[in-house]
């Protein structure tokens, strides 16, 4: 058997805001600034053990993206699988933290059991894309 070989996304940024409303930000469907706001079809259902599911038209094609929800714990920290045409199959795991810093919230994002390829890489741009919309919501004249 073929053993996929893997790697993990970490990216960090500081948001000017507090942990909740950031939190809150980053869950929130209605609020463009996560993967699950602007999609096509969602389900979606903010409790522990629940699944999610949305599509996103990128590139010319419609990508179903689909995971659970294994932690959720406002204001500090949310943990789901991730599974896309992106993932190759994989169960990823994305676990993104919220910490304070005085003012300002710390957004710390992993995304583990990537597979180490193009594909797999593609989530560091995407993510990378988030937390700067994230960013620029709480900016001073946002």
């Amino acid at each position: 058997m073929t053993t996929t070989k893997t790697m993990d996304i970490k990216l960090e940024r500081t948001i000017p805001a507090p942990a909740a409303e950031v939190f809150d930000a980053w869950l929130d469907p209605n609020t463009p600034v996560n993967p699950f706001s602007g999609a096509k079809k969602l389900i979606f259902d903010l409790k522990k053990d629940a699944l999610f599911n949305f599509v996103h038209h990128h590139d010319g094609k419609d990508l179903a993206h689909y995971g659970r929800f294994d932690v959720i714990e406002r204001p500090t920290k949310v943990q789901y699988t991730w599974m896309s045409p992106y993932t190759r199959g994989l169960e990823s795991l994305v676990t993104v933290t919220f910490t304070t810093k005085g003012e300002d919230t710390l957004v710390s994002l992993t995304h583990a059991n990537l597979p180490d390829d193009d594909y797999g890489r593609a989530h560091d741009g995407g993510w990378k894309g988030y937390l700067k919309k994230l960013g620029d919501k709480f900016s001073p004249g946002a």
